[in-house]
């Protein structure tokens, strides 16, 4: 499975199967070569408990939360890409886990998914977009969000791709989808830049 459709097949997975996870899968996961903005967070796999689950400790200050989102929603698309299931969930085993992600063999494969039109996300008009960056927004858009809420803004300006919340962990799980998706369509790794408290940007220029 690759990026694309890891991305277009991921959702939020409540109900598992009390199956037992294999052991190899906390040796993938921590084999991981998990891409990160300024600082590697120590992620935590506990195999033990059902659901499966992950989870890193992470200050409460905004960036840190962006980190925490970026970094976790890496792990989360590389699960589903290998069959799994997986969640979000604001609960924590410590006060400094801002949220865990619980994962396992899902009940059933049947999913609905509830977007906003990509308009009203873009600051851009649509029709002057590369088809390149429509992509990637395209796929920005199916990140998960607390509550579904999709709270994102997105702008295309010289050869940046900007994306802005006042959600630190949504906006680090959008981030998540249109670095890995930039990095596929332009076989290289896009530098990340913080613009402004609630802005990160993707730089897009060979």
């Amino acid at each position: 499975m690759n990026i694309f459709e890891a991305i277009e097949n991921r959702h939020s997975v409540r109900d598992f199967l009390e199956r037992k996870m294999p052991e190899r899968v906390k040796d993938d996961i921590e084999n991981l070569l998990v891409k990160f903005i300024t600082k590697k967070l120590d992620w935590k796999i506990n195999l033990s408990s059902f659901p499966s689950y992950i989870y890193a400790k992470a200050e409460k200050h905004f960036d840190e939360l962006v980190e925490y989102g970026f970094q976790g929603e890496q792990i989360v698309l590389f699960l589903t890409a290998q069959g799994f299931g997986t969640c979000w969930m604001a609960r924590s085993p410590h006060p400094d886990v801002p949220y865990i992600i619980v994962f396992g063999y899902p009940r059933t494969r049947n999913f609905t998914r509830k977007r906003r039109p990509i308009t009203s996300f873009l600051e851009n008009d649509l029709e002057e977009l590369p088809p390149e960056i429509v992509k990637i927004v395209e796929m920005t858009i199916l990140a998960p969000s607390a509550l579904n809420r999709q709270p994102w803004k997105i702008k295309y300006t010289g050869g940046e791709l900007c994306i802005s919340s006042e959600r630190p962990v949504d906006l680090g799980i959008a981030l998540s989808h249109a670095y890995l998706t930039a990095r596929e369509i332009f076989k290289r790794e896009p530098v990340i830049q913080k613009r402004e408290e609630d802005t990160y940007c993707l730089i897009l220029n060979p």
